[in-house]
């Protein structure tokens, strides 16, 4: 799992860098998708998460086309979509998913319940502002308006999103029905990014 994740972090170091072409982009998820196939077949620890995050990441791109119809996400005019979001975005959710899932599941084991759902909501909302900013300057995404307040080039509406979002994972993943529990997290997905949004909306009112 470890090397897994430090191939995904060299991954993301050579796009941001360089800047690299968007079919890299592609290439490069299609790849850790690859390695993570594999990684699931040896592991039933990490094949439920890996299929939950599958599901999960196909599904989000109905919110993801919610935030691009407010103004706030921009993705390049020349990538493939589906629906709102880019051909390589379900695997990306597949991939975070699977991280931060068995991220909760082993503090569950090390430190309790507690521990499985702060830990994965802190660290997401710390990380959020790394993979957002290396996302804009790598031009995969921007942020282009953003209610309430810009946190650098997230909006804050985002981060505090995807701190519940992450926060409820332990709780769907524990469940150990991946298929089911795939359709869950989208939906705690759409609910924390559409749920944020208009309150950060109703509070810059």
């Amino acid at each position: 799992m470890l090397g897994w994740l430090g191939v995904n972090l060299l991954v993301f170091g050579h796009v941001v860098v360089f800047e690299t072409p968007l079919w890299l982009t592609y290439t490069y998820n299609g790849l850790l998708y690859a390695i993570g196939i594999g990684v699931a077949l040896r592991s039933p620890e990490i094949r439920d998460i890996f299929v939950l995050g599958s599901v999960a990441g196909v599904l989000e791109v109905g919110v993801d086309a919610f935030l691009v119809s407010t103004g706030s996400l921009v993705y390049p005019d020349s990538l493939p979509m589906l629906v709102g979001s880019p051909l390589y975005m379900p695997i990306s959710w597949a991939l975070v998913v699977t991280y931060f899932g068995y991220f909760g599941r082993r503090l569950d084991e090390i430190a309790g319940p507690v521990a499985a759902t702060l830990g994965p909501a802190v660290t997401g909302m710390v990380l959020v502002g790394f993979f957002e900013y290396g996302a804009h300057y790598a031009g995969i995404w921007s942020y282009a308006i953003a209610p309430f307040a810009m946190l650098g080039h997230v909006p804050a509406f985002i981060v505090v999103a995807e701190g519940v979002m992450f926060a409820a994972l332990y709780w769907v993943v524990r469940l150990r029905r991946p298929l089911l529990g795939g359709v869950g997290f989208a939906a705690v997905i759409s609910i924390s990014y559409v749920g944020s949004y208009a309150l950060f909306a109703a509070l810059g009112g």
